[in-house]
């Protein structure tokens, strides 16, 4: 009869094994840790660039007016705003660099005081439709939002806005927070499922399979060294998106504790994955594959609840999800669901349980076809 003691042992053993083959594949080993990091940054890069439309203001008046009209423009939460001559304004709209050109009149000030009408001129590189929309909705919203300010009289209508969050969050630090589950799904998954994979295509699996181990020992043992191999990826996310991206958190150790809880289910997936798949090859291209459409409909850009029901009901089969919810929480102190804190730390355990156990069967059916 296997005792703890002889379990544990099995644990320790297996999980210096693929330490050691881990290490002797230094290249392989590498790009498991880089991979996970360069999803981190370039998607963030993507949201950089896509966050606000770059706007050049061509300032033909600086009275305060004209101060107010640009302050409010900067204050719309569309705008990438730049102060720029005529000429250079035009250089840059026709490079690229920059999605309209507002230009503010000679005379706004001394029209804005004798009650005339103004025409703003807005020049708008329309082959974004997303930026343009940007821009022909903030600019009215600028418009709106100067009068409200520098003439309270003329607006009368007011709005009185009560907030359902703590604090706002703009869409960059919404986003990185998500991805950072999108690569501890990489991650996990292309290293456990690696380790896995790399048995069968060496045919180590054999001393496994003879020997009389307990499956799940194996597996857990199997999964500590992708555990302790995936630390440093994880640092190194976690190092981006606090210090680089400079997004800090509210809750310390929830970010610590759900990041690993995270960790466990795709490196349990992982081990599953390439366990039934048996080659490195497939189990690398499946981690992205799997990870990314379940990452895109578990709401990343906002709360679930705003999707359509059959997304809502898809994304709550993925662990992608919950750990979404978890995180949000840890960086933002964001609740996202009703199902509380607790409870959807109970739902990735069970993913988390349920994996490991799919992995440790496949392992025995393993056995039983060798």
């Amino acid at each position: 009869m296997q005792g703890p003691g002889y379990t544990l042992r099995v644990i320790l053993a297996c999980m210096k094994k693929d330490i050691k083959s881990a290490l002797s594949e230094r290249i392989f080993t590498i790009l498991s840790i880089v991979i996970p990091v360069n999803f981190l940054i370039l998607m963030s890069l993507f949201v950089l660039a896509g966050s606000h439309a770059p706007t050049a203001v061509v300032m033909n008046d600086t009275g305060p007016y004209a101060r107010q009209f640009y302050d409010a423009m900067d204050h719309a939460h569309s705008f990438s705003l730049r102060q720029a001559t005529p000429q250079e304004a035009e250089d840059l709209i026709q490079a690229g660099s920059i999605v309209a050109v507002v230009t503010i009149p000679a005379d706004f000030d001394a029209r804005i005081r004798q009650n005339a009408p103004v025409q703003i001129d807005v020049k708008v590189n329309n082959l974004n439709t997303d930026f343009t929309n940007d821009i022909r909705r903030a600019v009215p919203l600028s418009i709106t939002s100067f009068y409200a300010k520098a003439f309270p009289n003329v607006v009368t209508i007011s709005t009185h806005e009560v907030d359902l969050q703590p604090q706002d969050t703009d869409y960059i630090p919404y986003l990185t927070v998500s991805m950072l589950v999108l690569a501890l799904a990489i991650g996990g998954m292309l290293q456990a499922g690696s380790a896995s994979a790399r048995e069968w295509e060496k045919d180590t699996i054999k001393e496994i399979l003879l020997s009389p181990a307990n499956r799940i020992a194996v597996v857990l043992g199997k999964m500590l060294a992708t555990l302790v191999m995936g630390l440093l990826s994880v640092m190194l996310l976690l190092v981006i998106l606090i210090f680089v991206v400079g997004i800090y958190p509210v809750h310390w150790d929830e970010v610590l504790g759900f990041t690993l809880l995270c960790l466990v289910i795709f490196v349990a997936l992982g081990a599953l994955i390439g366990t039934l798949i048996k080659h490195r090859l497939p189990v690398t291209a499946l981690s992205a594959g799997i990870s990314l459409p379940l990452f895109f409909i578990s709401g990343p850009f906002g709360p679930l609840s705003l999707s359509t029901e059959a997304i809502q009901f898809l994304a709550r089969l993925s662990p992608i999800y919950y750990g979404v919810v978890l995180e949000q929480h840890a960086f933002h102190g964001f609740t996202l669901n009703a199902y509380g804190i607790g409870g959807n730390v109970l739902i990735l355990v069970g993913f988390a349980l349920g994996l490991i156990l799919l992995a440790s069967l496949a392992l025995r059916r393993g056995t039983v076809a060798h």
